[in-house]
């Protein structure tokens, strides 16, 4: 655990951005998310106005499912989104292909904008990678992999196999290109169990993890309490956590080899709150994890693209001046 051991401040501060980016280059999500230029010179923006103390690149859940041959839906100015689910039965999923990190789909862009922030960039570099749960529920209808937990359950396996095996290549291409450290996102997780999520997502989760060859991160959304100890299980090197979730509750019972990463309200309060209201938020959690070296203050998930540049400013600023 060595990625913030010097931070600028008292603090570590890193928070999930990407997309505020394009509102300080003026393009729009679908330029930055279709050329690798445009996105880090979006990202490059924001590193210079803010030196966060990590990196991320943009976030996009349909990267890996459009690279498999998933139909992808492209608004000019918000996140892609799947639009169809094809694979339903056994047989659809022996046809499915691993697909080439360097030449499929959009991951090729990933891999020139890592490169391009690894060059650039005097702090960790950060990627994000879907988790296999989400995945399959992206290729397969996350109705279908809700359901299928009892009603299918071979079939979810199977699925989560091959989604595992997409993950791990496109992970360990990113991680060469130069990322210090990957951040899982396994958003459809959250509705499962303890015990289903071991069986359904954890498992498959820290079986990647062994197998990248760089340390990860993993984010679920929503509140995600009843689910902390599995998720610390994994293997991860840190957990990503959402608003929902108590932080100073969490940190009770959180290795102290492994980061804590979160959790102010991404939208109600980073976005569009006032100054003051931000402050007092901020301010609360920073005392709440005052003498916690594992604790790294960020976003309880991604930043929309209207967030307010002047709120990030002082985000990063409290955290760096927290006395």
């Amino acid at each position: 655990m060595d990625l913030f051991d010097k931070p600028q401040g008292t603090f570590p501060v890193v928070p999930l951005m990407g997309f505020p980016g394009a509102r300080l280059t003026g393009t729009t999500i679908k330029q930055n998310l279709e050329n690798s230029e445009v996105h880090f010179q979006s990202l490059n923006s924001l590193y210079k106005r803010l030196h966060p103390d990590a990196m991320i690149t943009m976030m996009d859940l349909s990267l890996e499912a459009e690279a498999i041959g998933i139909n992808v839906l492209k608004p000019d100015d918000a996140s892609y989104t799947v639009k169809e689910h094809p694979v339903q039965t056994l047989e659809d999923i022996q046809k499915l292909k691993i697909p080439d990190p360097l030449k499929d789909g959009r991951m090729p862009i990933w891999i020139d904008v890592i490169k391009k922030m690894k060059k650039s960039f005097d702090c960790p570099v950060m990627a994000y990678i879907v988790g296999p749960y989400t995945l399959a529920g992206l290729v397969t209808g996350a109705t279908n992999v809700v359901k299928g937990v009892m009603k299918n359950p071979e079939f979810i396996h199977e699925l989560l196999k091959y989604c595992s095996k997409v993950i791990t290549v496109f992970g360990n291409a990113m991680a060469e290109a130069g990322a210090d450290a990957l951040i899982m996102l396994e958003p459809t997780a959250t509705v499962l169990s303890p015990a289903q999520f071991n069986a359904f997502s954890g498992q498959y989760v820290a079986e990647i993890f062994k197998k990248w060859i760089i340390p990860a991160v993993l984010h679920i959304c929503g509140d995600t309490t009843v689910l902390i100890p599995e998720m610390i299980k994994t293997g991860c090197i840190g957990i990503s956590i959402d608003y929902m979730v108590n932080m100073a509750d969490v940190i009770k019972v959180l290795p102290a080899d492994k980061y804590l990463i979160g959790n102010i309200d991404p939208v109600n309060i980073i976005a569009f709150a006032s100054e003051e209201e931000l402050t007092v938020e901020v301010n609360r959690l920073l005392k709440d994890m005052e003498g916690k070296k594992n604790f790294i203050l960020s976003s309880g998930c991604d930043l929309p693209p209207e967030t307010k540049i002047e709120n990030l400013d002082l985000f990063v600023t409290l955290a760096k001046n927290y006395q």
